[in-house]
């Protein structure tokens, strides 16, 4: 019986914000004018294909609505946030299509907590504690996927971010020009800065500005070091100053900066270990060393 009530609030909730959120779209009034005035030629309906006609018909329209829906019923300074989130993630999905995926997750895996605890004879407030808990854990897990993906990128940019700029040098200072020089690195390098440089390139070749092509780039990736870095480019091309020595300056300024994080890491590392060695491995050893003296005290008594 509570299985089914919590099916049910769910089914009624979900179905009564679908109707509040839904407008039907306005008709232009020049188009209800001249819609009276069209005529079109009836023609044969076609007939769908009977093995995709459910996903077709039904599935593709219901996920459009939901995720309109859900981006509108998103305020703005969020939906950005998210939005900026996810591409700086590298999820290619839209803010939309997310928060259909976590809502469905929200609805689905509450009542089956609630099922499962309801079915193991737990009634009343343990089920409601089960239903708020395993609600607030599928919100939170969404949010620690995105930032662990956020931070897993990040990282491997700016791990990439020194050789990269140095076959960038070596190529302007060969006397190829900076779009060639990037061009090269995306041949060369792979990872996520080599899938992000050829998009900005892509954007380059088909009219955008270098530099509105490399802040856009900054700002998707999230990077401080990459900002930096474009930011003098830019200015050093604005100036007339030589691109290559600004990217060898800039490019020395990282691996410092990346070798001050090892040498951080490498001074964290003993103190982090004071509570692996204390809790599971001194107990370890003290009972292979002094076990055998415990059992022949204990057959001595």
């Amino acid at each position: 019986m509570p299985v089914i009530i919590a099916l049910g609030t769910f089914v009624t909730v979900t179905l009564a914000v679908y109707g509040l959120l839904y407008r039907a779209a306005p008709l232009d009034p020049m188009e209800a004018r001249l819609s009276g005035l069209r005529y079109a030629r009836p023609g044969k309906e076609a007939l769908p294909d009977p093995e995709a006609a459910f996903s077709t018909r039904v599935l593709r329209p219901l996920m459009r609505a939901l995720t309109s829906k859900a981006e509108r019923a998103m305020p703005s300074t969020l939906s950005s946030r998210l939005e900026t989130a996810l591409v700086q993630a590298g999820l290619k999905i839209s803010t939309g299509h997310f928060i259909l995926v976590v809502g469905l997750l929200a609805g689905i895996l509450p009542v089956a907590a609630v099922s499962m605890f309801a079915a193991s004879g737990a009634t009343g407030g343990r089920l409601l504690l089960a239903y708020g808990v395993t609600l607030a854990l599928v919100l939170y897990a969404a949010r620690i996927y995105v930032l662990g993906r956020i931070r897993k990128r990040q990282k491997e940019i700016w791990k990439s971010l020194p050789d990269a700029f140095d076959l960038i040098t070596a190529s302007v200072e060969a006397g190829l020009g900076v779009d060639a020089a990037f061009s090269r690195v995306v041949d060369k390098v792979e990872g996520p800065f080599a899938e992000e440089l050829a998009r900005t390139m892509r954007e380059v070749t088909m009219g955008r500005s270098r530099k509105e092509a490399f802040i856009d780039m900054a700002e998707r990736t999230g990077v401080e070091e990459l900002r930096q870095l474009i930011n003098a480019i830019v200015q050093a091309e604005t100036m007339g100053i030589s691109i290559g020595s600004v990217i060898r300056v800039q490019t020395g300024v990282i691996r410092t900066k990346r070798r001050q994080k090892a040498e951080e890491q490498a001074f964290k590392a003993p103190i982090k270990m004071v509570f692996p060695l204390v809790f599971f491995i001194f107990p370890a050893i003290m009972i292979v060393i002094g076990g055998p003296a415990v059992i022949q005290l204990m057959n001595g008594l």
